[in-house]
């Protein structure tokens, strides 16, 4: 996967690698949990080292020195780590080190993770460990500061357009999708292989339209819900830039569809209140990493694009 490979937390790792500085443990904050597996099984082979053959052994998640925990689509208990554990302390097999992945580790329960603790502390001699998390908050102190911590937050917009037309070359809207994913490479492939962007970009102009003191709670409960929420707070922040432009007379609106609409909601805000709706969605997604209360944040949010006009 090529753009993570010019990703910090890939070079971090191929350094450690090529320099023999590899931390025993690192802990991947990634909030990308389509890609949190695949993105590790990339790191996994510049632990191992692995050639051509074990490239393809890691993927399928069949090569015998490298144990990915849990299985797909599961949740690893105190049961999947005790056989960690036991495997922890038989000899690798093909190579002169073993690896062991555990991928969602922001779901594993405090006694599963407890049981960690000790091989983290001591781990046997030539065994690594790489943990993945969609938010560190989940994951206990006393795991995090055993590993090396690297985080992907978000890749950079033009690098995800390049990687939804070499993957997705049927679509003409990369620079839209690109866009609309917030820097997340997981939602920018599930705009892709979805339909038309046009019906997003008619969306945000109406919501800018018609928004109201009257209308936030139902707004608020709409968009604060999961998935929702990645979705919504990017394709709002390219509504308000686009609604800014048609203010000031300038091209390159950044969504298709809506265009109408979108004249008459940049008729309702003063250029001002458009910039400072700009910069209340950039506070807004911070204190959601921060792990704010969601409808809390989207209510704030709301209410004071309405009082910028």
């Amino acid at each position: 996967m090529d753009i993570f490979r010019r990703s910090l937390p890939y070079k971090l790792v191929a350094a450690d690698a090529a320099n023999g500085r590899l931390a025993h443990a690192y802990l991947l904050v990634c909030p990308d949990e389509k890609n949190l597996r695949p993105f590790l099984k990339q790191l996994a082979k510049l632990v191992l080292r692995a050639d051509a053959r074990a490239d393809r052994l890691i993927d399928a998640e069949r090569y015998v020195d490298c144990r990915i925990f849990p299985a797909e689509g599961e949740r690893a208990g105190v049961a999947e780590v005790k056989a960690l554990l036991e495997d922890c302390y038989v000899k690798p097999v093909e190579c002169d080190r073993k690896l062991f992945v555990l991928d969602r580790v922001h779901e594993m329960l405090a006694p599963a993770q407890n049981k960690l603790l000790k091989v983290l502390e001591e781990p046997p001699a030539n065994v690594y460990f790489l943990l993945g998390a969609a938010s560190e908050f989940p994951v206990l102190p006393t795991v995090r500061s055993r590993a090396r911590r690297l985080e992907l937050f978000a890749f950079p917009e033009e690098e995800i357009a390049a990687h939804i037309r070499r993957k997705y070359p049927h679509r003409a809207d990369a620079r839209e999708i690109a866009a609309l994913s917030g820097g997340a490479l997981g939602r920018a492939e599930e705009l892709a292989e979805g339909g038309s962007l046009a019906g997003a970009g008619e969306e945000a102009a109406r919501f800018l339209l018609t928004l109201s003191p009257a209308g936030i709670p139902a707004a608020v409960r709409k968009y604060s819900a999961g998935e929702e929420l990645g979705r919504f707070l990017p394709l709002l922040r390219l509504a308000l830039r686009d609604a800014l432009f048609e203010k000031l007379g300038r091209g390159g609106l950044s969504l298709s569809g809506g265009s109408d609409l979108l004249r008459r909601a940049a008729a309702r805000y003063p250029a001002e209140a458009l910039v400072r709706a700009l910069d209340r969605v950039t506070e807004t997604e911070i204190d959601l990493k921060n792990n704010a209360n969601a409808a809390m944040s989207l209510q704030a949010l709301f209410v004071g694009i309405l009082e910028g006009r």
